[in-house]
């Protein structure tokens, strides 16, 4: 890559997209620090929880209808190909994406994925003597059923923290290793100019659409618990 090319920026997130991810890394946060440190305020540690699912809820509308590398037709790639970028990453010979690499497509499903489920187990979570925290829609279960449900709230932010460290430690490897710094990239939204495999330059979402998906979002989140009877 030249100088010239490399100090050339071009369109790779756009404003939607990167609100949305580090919203989902201060909910996740707030998730954890409410829950671990926070006893004394469980409305907080609920309330986020709604939060995320409207959020999770947001980015699957956004991945059909948002920017072109917010797409999940732009980043979901098959499993043979997902194969055979990592078997050419592991011999330096991968090619450069503006949105998600395939690696980087499925942990984004994945993240997408777990944080939905820890939202929708919170719903039906409670306290053992149901005396710190009560999810919504604890009153509409069985107690076998809420019990389930703590239990799997607990089991999936594990698995969360580990695609977390994952994900970190894959940011990490291209900052030092590809020289790809990514994170100024979701925070400016733009890439230096370069010899894409996917696209030179990406096409952003319109603002409105996306106030329209976190409309559509909020509804389906707020509408869906109540028809539930929470």
């Amino acid at each position: 890559m030249s100088e010239a090319t490399a100090t050339t920026k071009v369109p790779a997130w756009d404003l939607p997209t990167r609100v949305f991810k580090w919203a989902l890394v201060a909910c996740v946060a707030v998730g954890w620090a409410s829950d671990k440190l926070g006893g004394g305020s469980p409305d907080v540690h609920v309330m986020n929880g709604r939060i995320m699912l409207v959020l999770v809820m947001f980015r699957i509308l956004w991945g059909f209808v948002g920017g072109s590398t917010a797409r999940f037709s732009s980043f979901v790639a098959s499993p043979g190909t997902s194969i055979a970028y990592g078997l050419a990453l592991l011999k330096g010979r991968e090619g450069h994406y503006l949105g998600h690499n395939p690696l980087g497509g499925w942990m984004v499903v994945a993240l997408l994925l777990l944080c939905g489920a820890m939202g929708l187990t919170g719903l039906f979570n409670a306290d053992t003597d149901r005396m710190i925290i009560e999810g919504p829609l604890v009153k509409m279960v069985s107690d076998a059923t809420i019990s389930l449900a703590h239990k799997l709230h607990h089991k999936i932010f594990d698995l969360l923290l580990i695609a977390i460290v994952l994900h970190v430690a894959a940011v990490v490897f291209h900052a030092v290793v590809k020289k790809e710094r990514l994170v100024p990239a979701m925070v400016t939204g733009k890439k230096p100019a370069g010899p894409y495999v996917d696209a030179a330059k990406a096409t952003p979402g319109a603002v409105g659409l996306a106030l329209a998906c976190l409309v559509a979002a909020l509804a389906i989140v707020w509408l869906g618990i109540r028809a539930a009877g929470g």
